[in-house]
Order: structure tokens, then sequence, then C-alpha cells
């Protein structure tokens, strides 16, 4: 999908929820390849990602990373600094961490921080909020390489706003903080027979019976209402 595409639609659902208005305020930096690069690499650890993210992703701070619970949201970022030569609004996916940026700032790809501010390099003022994605079709539930009834790990993509939170075959599944990963305490299932409940940040809640594959992404019918 055009990016000019995916801003026309995060803009009509923003105007629609009446959120127009960017949530945090913070630094930009940029990091990586003067072209992106796979997501698959970042603190996140994503199994799948938009067709965008390779280009337009970012790092979160520290202090909003939150055990990496806002992994594989997307972010919709402008520049207030008025050194910027573009104020153009851009979508990327959160698919790294930043340890070292403070609270609102976003480390982003060279290409997004370059659409974002005209600059190659810098530190340069943002605004910027989280957003719904441009997903297609419903969420993807995800097992971790290695995953058996013995021990499973579950990530969750393609969702519209991301999953806060989840249960496992009737259990609550922590998240495991080095990546995104929910860990079960209900073990001895069958992959085949795993059941899933994920709750949105916009709190909806789908409940699921998944025929899981290690190291595979089953997709769902199911997705979740749109509103960050």
């Amino acid at each position: 999908m055009p990016i000019t595409s995916i801003l026309s639609w995060v803009l009509g659902g923003l105007a629609l929820a009446g959120t127009t208005h960017a949530q945090f305020n913070g630094v930009a930096t940029t990091y990586g390849p003067p072209d992106g690069e796979s997501p698959q690499g970042g603190n996140c650890a994503l199994m799948t990602w938009l067709d965008f993210a390779p280009r337009f992703h970012a790092a979160l701070n520290d202090k909003q990373w939150s055990s990496g619970v806002h992994c594989g949201r997307c972010v919709l970022v402008t520049c207030t600094d008025p050194r910027c030569t573009s104020r153009e609004s851009v979508l990327g996916q959160v698919t790294d961490r930043c340890p070292e940026c403070a609270h609102g700032d976003l480390d982003m790809s060279l290409p997004m921080f370059h659409k974002i501010t005209g600059y190659n390099t810098d530190r340069l003022t943002i605004h910027w909020d989280f957003v719904d994605c441009p997903v297609s079709g419903g969420v993807q539930v995800c097992a971790k390489s290695g995953s058996s009834k013995h021990w499973l790990y579950i990530q969750a993509s393609n969702a519209v706003n991301g999953v806060a939170s989840m249960n496992i075959n009737g259990a609550p599944a922590p998240i495991f903080s080095s990546a995104y990963y929910f860990m079960s305490q209900a073990l001895g299932v069958e992959l085949a027979n795993t059941v899933v409940s994920m709750t949105s940040h916009g709190g909806d809640t789908i409940d699921v019976k998944v025929q899981l594959e290690a190291d595979k992404c089953t997709q769902i019918p199911q997705q979740f209402a749109k509103g960050s």
C-alpha cells in the first residue's frame, strides 16, 4: 500500500475518532542503514510486520517500552522543530527499543526520519501518537521457534492497535520483557488445541482456538475494532 494511501487511511480514522492531536512530544533521532532494514532484528523480535516497516520503523524510548507491550503498534509522527524542512505526518511501526532515549523520544529508521524532518541526521523535536495500523485480514497468532505443549511463547501480529494482554489456555500469560512474546503458564496442551484470549490496547477482546505450529504464524478470521 502506498504511504500516501496509508496516511489518508490513518487520518480518516483519527478524524472519526476525534483524536487528531498528537499525544506525546519528544526528540527524533535515527539509526540503521540508509534504506532501512528488516525489523526482525529489533528488540521486539517481530515474526511478521507490515509492508512498510522495513523502511518506516521506530525504536520506542525506555520509559514507554513497558516490557515491549507496544511492539507492532503504529505511530504517526510529525516534526515540530523549526529547523525541519518537512511537516509531513508519517506512519511507522514500533519494532525496537531505544534504551538511551528519554520519555517521548523515538529513534527511527533513516527513511522515516528523513521523510519526517528532511534531515539525514540530527536531534529534532517531534510530536506523535499511537494510531490504528492499516492491516489486512485478521490477527496473526505466532508460536515462537521451539514451542511445544511443554513450552509455549506466543506473539500477536497484524493487529489494528496491538495486543496489550493475553491469556493462553485459560491462564494469564505474562509478557517476556526481552522480546514481544506472551509466556504460557498452562502447559501440556497440544499446539493444535491452543485457546487464546487477546485484549487490544483499544480494550477489545478476541477469544479463539488456534491450530498453532512452532515458528509459524496462524491468521485467524477475527480482527480488533479500530480506535486506538
